[in-house]
C-alpha cells in the first residue's frame, strides 16, 4: 500500500478535476511511491568499498562450460570478512566475534591472526561436527615461540543463532556467512531481533547465494537450489529488501551491500555469486544513534554448550607508543638496506619511503604527524615522502677499528707449532678419518646444518 503525502493528495484532485487522466495519475503516484521509498532506502544505507582496491579475483570458463573462480568463492567470502574486520576505518575496536554457522571452524584460522581480536566465539547447532574439526582451535607451536602481544580467548560452542545467551554479551562483530539460506522461515523470522536486539554489535556480515547467478551453475539439485539443505536463494532485490526491514526495524543500522564471485564480463547483469550485506551501527560511521545501547542485556539463563575453549598464550607489551614506533622505523630501515630498489646508485644513499611505517604506526594508534616528528626527533634524515639512508653508516666504515689485530700479522705474537708430536699426529688423523673439521680450534661437523 502507497502511503500518499498532502502534496500528492494536492496533485491528485488537481489532477482529477483538471484532465481526469486517471492513468497518468496513478503512473505517477506508482513513481512518485518509489522515490520516496529509494530516498528512505538511502538514508539507511552507506558506502563501503575493501580497503587496498578490494580482492584480485577471476572468473573463467573451462572447455566445457563450467563456471570457475580463482580463487574460490568460499575463500574470497572468508578473505572479505576478515578484510572488512581489519579495516581501518572503524574507529572503535572489534575485540569480540561470534561466528554464527561455523561448520568445520574454517574462518576460525583467518580470525584467530587478526592482532586485536581478543575473544572468538565458533557456534554451530551440529555439535558432532564440531567436535570433529575442534583441532583448529588449538594453539599451534608457533603460538608459543611467537606469543601474542593481546590475550586471545577461543571458545567452540554448539547453539543456534536465535538464542540469547550471556555468551554473547558484549559482541562487537556478527559474522553469519552462507546460514540463513539454511534456516526455516519461522527461525529466519527470529535472527533479527537476537543480532540487533539483544546482542547490538558495533557491525554484523551476513552473505547468501545470489539466486540470479544460478543459470550459470546449469541443473540445480532437486530442490532448485545449489545445496540440498537450503531452504531458499534470494535475489538481489529479496536481499536487499530484507535487510532493509532491518534497518528500519532496528534504527540504529546502516547497511552497504556487495559480493564476491564475479560474474563474466558479458553477463555483469547477473551480479556476484555471493551477495553480502555489511550492517553497521551508526556510531561506527560517526552518525548519531537514535537510541540508547543496552550496556547490559535482560539476565538469560540459557547458555551454549561448550565444546572446547583454549586461553592463547601471549606477552603484554609494556613499550609506550614512541618507542614502539621508534623500534619498528630501525628495524625497517636496516632491513631495507637490502631492496636493491631502494638503492640511488647517482647519489649513493638508499631512499626509503617512511610511509610504508603507517600501518604500524596507525595499528599502535599513532598518527602521520606522531610518525615524523619521532624520526626527526631521532636523527632521521627526511626528504619528502622518504628516509635517507647513506651507503655506509659510520659504524660499517669504522669496523675496522674495532677488530682485535694490528693490520699486518705478526708471526712473533702468535703462538704456532709448526709440527706434532707423534701422539697428536694420530689424534689429528682420527679426527679427519670421522668428518671433522679443525678451524682454529673449533670442530665443527661434517653432519650439522647451516642455518645462516
Amino acid at each position: 500500500m502507497i502511503s500518499i503525502t498532502v502534496l500528492q493528495q494536492q496533485f491528485v484532485y488537481n489532477y482529477c478535476f483538471l484532465s481526469f487522466n486517471l492513468k497518468e495519475i496513478l503512473l505517477e503516484l506508482v513513481k512518485s511511491g518509489e522515490i520516496l521509498l529509494k530516498n528512505k532506502r538511502k538514508r539507511n544505507m552507506f558506502s563501503y568499498n575493501l580497503p587496498n582496491g578490494g580482492l584480485k579475483t577471476k572468473t573463467y570458463k573451462t572447455p566445457d562450460g563450467q563456471i570457475k573462480f580463482d580463487p574460490p568463492v568460499y575463500e574470497q567470502r572468508y578473505t572479505t570478512a576478515v578484510r572488512i574486520i581489519e579495516d581501518p576505518r572503524w574507529k572503535q575496536p572489534l575485540k569480540k566475534i561470534v561466528d554464527f554457522g561455523c561448520a568445520e571452524l574454517r574462518l576460525l584460522t583467518l580470525l584467530r591472526r587478526i592482532p586485536h581480536v581478543e575473544h572468538i566465539l565458533e557456534v554451530d547447532i551440529d555439535a558432532e561436527l564440531l567436535k570433529v574439526h575442534q583441532q583448529k582451535a588449538v594453539p599451534l607451536i608457533s603460538d608459543y615461540l611467537k606469543k601474542r602481544e593481546n590475550p586471545l580467548r577461543i571458545e567452540v560452542l554448539q547453539g543456534s543463532v536465535t538464542d540469547s545467551v550471556e555468551q554473547l554479551y558484549d559482541v562487537d562483530a556478527v559474522i553469519a556467512l552462507e546460514l540463513i539460506e539454511h534456516l526455516h522461515p519461522e527461525v529466519l523470522d527470529k535472527v533479527p531481533e537476537n543480532i540487533f536486539g539483544f546482542i547490538q554489535p558495533k557491525l554484523a556480515i551476513f552473505s547468501t547465494p545470489n539466486s540470479e547467478y544460478n543459470v550459470l551453475f546449469g541443473p540445480m539439485l532437486e530442490n532448485g537450489f545449489r545445496h540440498y539443505d537450503h531452504k531458499f536463494e534470494w535475489t538481489r532485490q529479496e536481499f536487499q529488501s530484507w535487510a532493509h526491514e532491518i534497518c528500519k526495524m532496528y534504527t540504529n543500522y546502516s547497511v552497504s551491500f556487495m559480493g564476491v564471485g564475479k560474474p563474466p564480463p558479458e553477463v555483469k547483469k547477473l551480479g556476484h555469486a555471493t551477495q553480502i550485506a555489511i550492517f553497521a551501527r551508526n556510531d561506527m560511521l560517526n552518525k548519531p544513534l537514535n537510541y540508547d545501547i543496552v550496556q547490559k542485556p535482560a539476565t538469560v539463563e540459557t547458555k551454549y554448550k561448550v565444546i572446547y575453549s583454549v586461553d592463547f598464550p601471549y606477552n603484554k607489551d609494556e613499550r609506550p607508543k614512541e618507542q614502539k614506533i621508534l623500534d619498528e622505523a630501525y628495524f625497517y630501515v636496516n632491513q631495507s638496506k637490502n631492496v636493491p630498489k631502494y638503492f640511488n646508485r647517482e647519489r649513493c644513499i638508499y631512499q626509503v619511503p617512511w610511509k610504508n611505517l603507517m600501518d604500524y604506526t596507525q595499528s599502535v594508534g599513532g598518527t602521520e604527524t606522531e610518525l615524523l616528528e619521532i624520526l626527526e626527533r631521532n636523527k632521521f634524515k627526511i626528504e619528502g615522502d622518504f628516509i635517507i639512508l647513506p651507503e655506509y653508516d659510520d659504524e660499517e666504515e669504522n669496523a675496522s677499528d674495532d677488530l682485535d689485530y694490528d693490520g699486518e700479522y705478526n708471526l712473533e705474537a702468535q703462538p704456532y707449532k709448526c709440527s706434532l708430536n707423534e701422539e697428536e699426529e694420530d689424534e689429528l688423523s682420527a679426527n679427519l678419518a670421522s668428518g671433522c673439521n679443525l678451524i682454529a680450534g673449533k670442530v665443527n661437523y661434517d653432519s650439522e646444518e647451516d642455518w645462516d
